[in-house]
């Protein structure tokens, strides 16, 4: 009975904030970047919009043409992933045969960088490198590190030999943490693909999300933990949320995590220090693609939903 009422006052303590400012795009969003005050989002319709968040107008579309699939009909060139390397946009599509194509974007300007046959494995997750090289998170479980001017693969490097589920560049981008369906996370070392750390015991099974900041990784997954780990203490814990964890963010001081919650469509504001659920951030009516901090209290989410929200948590 103690722990049951224990229980309802945490619950009842919750504090539920509504959306402060929506953008609404043209299509589902699969990925975003910021560039100061715009936002740039990749759709499943084959867009990349750029829109200015004070205004909350679209000012410049990208449409990629629609590809040929294996029965010659047309489909919409999904827009996977994006990633912001000095002034350009690189853009991962979807390419023939199953696989990826990666393009840079100047303006309204289209390159292809890198065909998916080439790579002949399925791009998973994208980050930028300390010396502003395109790395590549492959299904396969391995990491390229690509250089955009030159067009050359630097390296392609196997982490493990269990399928990639995601990453996060770390310490200004010299390294880069890499998780898979082993519940492990992998420090790797961009400078030369070596692994050079693994974190595990807390995820039992397939990691689907990650994010970094101030020696915190945190990650959640199929096994419905949300994990913490201590790159500098080695104190590590999890925290059992009841529900798959797919999108995750940490703030800059590492003190509050966001994750998207897969049953209602919140977002759950998880604080650190005590461990519990604070506050849930309501606006969204499907299924959250990312969550990315602005600051310790100004966070972006976007999803399937055609919806960009910025809340305040103060």
């Amino acid at each position: 009975m103690m722990r049951f009422s224990l229980f309802v006052i945490i619950l009842l303590m919750v504090n539920s904030l509504h959306a402060q400012k929506v953008i609404k795009s043209s299509a589902p969003v699969s990925d975003f970047v910021l560039d100061g005050n715009t936002i740039i989002v990749a759709t499943a319709k084959g867009s990349v919009e750029y829109y200015n968040l004070n205004s909350k107008k679209m000012f410049r579309k990208v449409q990629f043409d629609k590809t040929v699939d294996f029965a010659g009909d047309l489909f919409d060139t999904e827009v996977f992933k994006l990633a912001k390397i000095g002034d350009l946009i690189v853009a991962v599509i979807r390419g023939e045969n199953g696989f990826n194509d990666i393009y840079s974007i100047n303006g309204s300007e289209k390159t292809l960088l890198l065909k998916g046959d080439k790579i002949k494995s399925v791009v998973v997750d994208v980050a930028v490198s300390y010396d502003n090289m395109l790395l590549l998170g492959l299904l396969s479980n391995e990491l390229i590190k690509f250089d955009i001017n030159t067009r050359q693969i630097i390296y392609r490097k196997q982490i493990s030999t269990y399928a990639f589920s995601a990453m996060c560049a770390a310490e200004k981008g010299t390294i880069i943490y890499a998780t898979d369906e082993s519940g492990i996370v992998h420090q790797v070392n961009t400078k030369e693909g070596e692994l050079t750390g693994n974190f595990e015991g807390q995820n039992v099974d397939n990691v689907l999300c990650i994010d970094y900041s101030n020696d915190i990784i945190v990650c959640g997954g199929k096994d419905r933990r949300l994990s913490i780990y201590n790159n500098k203490s080695n104190v590590n814990t999890h925290f059992d949320t009841g529900k798959f964890i797919t999108t995750i963010a940490i703030n800059p001081s590492a003190k509050i995590i966001v994750w998207y919650n897969t049953e209602n469509n919140n977002l759950e504001v998880f604080d650190i220090e005590k461990r519990i659920v604070i506050s849930e951030l309501k606006g969204h009516t499907s299924m959250v693609n990312k969550i990315m901090f602005v600051d310790d209290n100004k966070l972006i989410s976007a999803g399937i939903d055609n919806n960009i929200i910025i809340w305040n948590l103060k």
